[in-house]
């Protein structure tokens, strides 16, 4: 039962820290409406499953079988983690904030899935979830 109630306090502060979730549901929801933003957010919330299913079976077999490739890729993550920093500090400002294109809300629904399910936040705690019932 402990462990159950610490995987949701995680959950809770994981999905509360803001990152490109929030960003894509708030410029959306700016943008386009209530609907499109409802729509993102339903996106992310498939991305989350993708995360979900991947992490489950792969880590789970990279921690028995291929413990050398699980140390290879926490350090591409760290490498990765790292060029988004340096990009987001050192690139060209935007120069036009307007949008006036119009997005249908299945096109706003894939991008929430999208961004969702290609953040490194989500796959690290993914990760550290389901890691910490087997050690």
């Amino acid at each position: 039962m402990y462990e159950l109630a610490l995987v949701m306090v995680m959950t809770i502060l994981a999905v509360l820290s803001p990152g490109a979730d929030f960003a894509l549901v708030t410029r959306n929801s700016y943008l386009y409406g209530r609907k499109h933003g409802v729509a993102t957010a339903f996106g992310i919330a498939m991305g989350v499953w993708v995360h979900v299913a991947y992490s489950s079976i792969l880590i789970l077999f990279s921690m028995f079988y291929l413990s050398t490739l699980l140390i290879w890729v926490k350090y591409l993550g760290a490498l990765y983690l790292m060029y988004l920093a340096f990009n987001t500090f050192f690139q060209r400002p935007v120069e036009d904030m307007t949008s006036t294109v119009k997005q249908s809300v299945y096109r706003t629904f894939q991008q929430g899935i999208l961004t969702n399910t290609l953040n490194p936040k989500n796959r690290f705690i993914c990760y550290e979830f389901d890691e910490s019932k087997y050690v």
